[in-house]
Order: structure tokens, then sequence, then C-alpha cells
């Protein structure tokens, strides 16, 4: 049985919290409060430390950065962060690093880890850790997008997804972390498959029921539904001028 921990790395949206709240069942330590969440999906648990969504938000702000739909996918943004350790104090990064090291297994996911993971993979580099990038198949985020009213460009955002999940995969191999990716709606649709990728990978022994008792949709169907695709069509159609 794995004693790694685990880093999940996303975009946001792209069903991280069911993965992290599938993942964290065996026993991974969240944190000391974790942070909850309302939108058009409801109230849900997002499953990322309070204490590592504070430290991503200082980071930025001590570097004056301001986080917009487009950040996800900057590369050179991407490369300041990770430059940026002679411009930060990583005392506080450093302790709290230490902190999580004092549980037997941790497990940490905050969207913002895709464009800061550079910084801290600086600090990360003794501890056991396995990386999981989740992504989200571009027309099935792309719903999702557009009907919590975030008008983009599906051709644009598909591009961006997959060039920036390569820039990510490409940054953990450089830097010999291992990892590996795990697509929502394949494990949506197809979740023997993506459990038994996940249990060789961790050397882990999670089961279908441990992600049928979590997750609220239908197994084996579609992310999304055919409603919900014609009602993004909609919406973007009556906001395509501001895309």
């Amino acid at each position: 049985m794995t004693t790694s921990n685990i880093v999940v790395l996303t975009t946001g949206l792209s069903g991280s919290s069911v993965v992290t709240g599938f993942l964290a069942q065996k026993g991974y330590w969240l944190g000391d409060k974790t942070i909850f969440k309302s939108n058009a999906s409801g109230h849900y648990e997002t499953y990322e430390n309070e204490r590592l969504v504070e430290l991503n938000d200082e980071l930025l702000a001590t570097l004056d950065i301001e986080l917009n739909e487009s950040s996800w996918y900057d590369a050179d943004l991407f490369e300041r962060i990770r430059k940026s350790s002679k411009e930060v104090d990583t005392k506080e990064f450093v302790k709290f690093i230490n902190y999580c090291q004092q549980h037997s297994m941790w497990i940490w996911k905050d969207p913002r880890l895709w464009i800061t993971m550079g910084f801290w993979g600086e600090l990360l580099q003794d501890c056991d850790i396995k990386y999981i990038v989740v992504s989200r198949q571009p027309m099935s985020l792309w719903v999702s997008l557009i009907n919590k009213r975030q008008i983009v460009n599906y051709s644009k955002l598909s591009v961006s997804e997959i060039t920036s999940h390569d820039r990510i995969v490409r940054y953990l191999n450089n830097c010999g972390f291992p990892n590996t990716t795990v697509n929502y709606d394949n494990l949506v649709e197809h979740p023997k498959a993506e459990i038994h990728k996940l249990n060789d990978f961790l050397n882990a022994n999670y089961t279908l029921k441990m992600f049928s008792d979590l997750y609220k949709g239908k197994v084996g169907g579609k992310t999304f539904s055919n409603k919900n695709f014609i009602k993004a069509v909609l919406i973007y159609i009556k906001n395509y001028k501001f895309t």
C-alpha cells in the first residue's frame, strides 16, 4: 500500500474535487480545515487545504499577480512564478510543508497550483509525492464553464487546455516527479479502467464502490446532459460578442 503523498493538479472545473475526495478515502490528511464552495453546482466540499489556498494567494499577491481566466494557460507567467524564489520569503511555505509532513500521508488540491507549481516544486524536492494531473474533455469543460456563465470560445479553450496540460506534465517529467494523468470524463464513463490505472500508479486498492458512493451523478454516464449542452449553446450565442 502506498505511503506517498499526493498533489492533484487541475485548471479548475475539471472534476478535481471528485477525484481528490475519492483518493482521500484512503486516509490522506486534507488539512486542519478545508474549503466549501457554493455555486451553480450547489454547496460542496472542495477538499482544498485552507492554509494551502491562503499561501498560494499570498504568493500571488507578493508577486503582484491577479489571476484571470487566461492565467491558467500563461506559460510565461508559470515561468515567472517558478523563478520567483529570490523575490519571496519562503519561511512560511517551508513551515507549512513541514507541518504537512508531520502527518502520515497528505493530499493537496488547489487550482492555483496549476500556475504556482514551479515555485512549490523547488520546496518539495525532498518529499515523497506522486502527482496526478486531472483534465476534462474540452466539450465537457466548455459546457460546465458556460453554464456557470464563464463565456469562453470552445476552440480557444480546447487548444489552451491541451497546451497547458502538456506543459505541466513536461515540467513534472523534467523535475523527475512521478506523475500520471486522469481524465474526469473517462473516470465517470469508464471508471473501472481509470481506477485500475490509479491503483497501479499509487500501489493502492481503490474500488468501484468507493467511487460510486462518492459520485453524485450517474456512474457510467456522461458528465453533462443534453439539456445542459443545449443550455450552454443558447447562453453562448447570447453572449458570443464578449468572447
